[in-house]
């Protein structure tokens, strides 16, 4: 995909996101801010070791070919976390743990249970939930008190470990029909043309 495509769609999702689900742009913001070394190692690797046409003459290491194809990665990987967050604020877990069974369903002749896989994922995105909360019940880390509160957080957690706070349940999915199956295979379509 082109550079302004990749824009385009990290730009959509944004968008979509503020309008589903205003009130957790931070959240939002706040992933992208965690992957921040992971980017800039990323854009460093393309632009200092991609060869080709000097980004400036007392540079001639760093390449715009290096700079432009970083920057596509970057955004490849912002899209994905705008497309990650967007699809967990629309989808109620229970479907997700449904459409992780359904997607799942084939390996029952390795003798995978999807239905386990798909609950222990509920019970994962449950604990993640959890641990945020806690983490921002306890505030801001003085200098040097950041072993004693994750002594209180392991044991805080340990003390919980008994089992979950409620019930975790997995709906009956139905199977798609046929021809729901044409929107993701344009979608897929439309990806193919759009890409060179």
């Amino acid at each position: 995909m082109s550079l302004h495509a990749l824009a385009a769609l990290c730009a959509a999702g944004i968008l979509a996101y503020w309008r589903l689900v205003p009130s957790a742009m931070s959240r939002l913001a706040s992933g992208v801010w965690r992957l921040r070394w992971l980017l800039l190692a990323i854009f460093v690797l393309y632009v200092g070791f991609t060869p080709g046409e000097p980004l400036l003459p007392a540079l001639p290491g760093l390449s715009r070919e290096g700079f432009a194809e970083g920057i596509r990665r970057a955004l490849v990987l912002i899209d994905l976390l705008v497309c990650v967050y967007l699809l967990l604020a629309v989808t109620p877990v229970a479907d997700l743990i449904g459409a992780i069974a359904l997607l799942l369903a084939p390996l029952r002749i390795l003798g995978v249970d999807p239905r386990r896989i798909g609950l222990r994922v509920a019970l994962a995105l449950e604990g993640v939930g959890e641990m945020q909360a806690r983490l921002k019940r306890a505030g801001r880390i003085e200098d040097g008190a950041w072993a004693a509160r994750a002594a209180r957080l392991i044991a805080d957690i340990e003390s919980g470990a008994e089992g979950p706070t409620a019930a975790v349940s997995m709906p009956p999915m139905r199977r798609p029909r046929w021809w729901e199956w044409l929107l993701p295979l344009a979608l897929l379509g439309g990806l193919h043309t759009w890409t060179p």
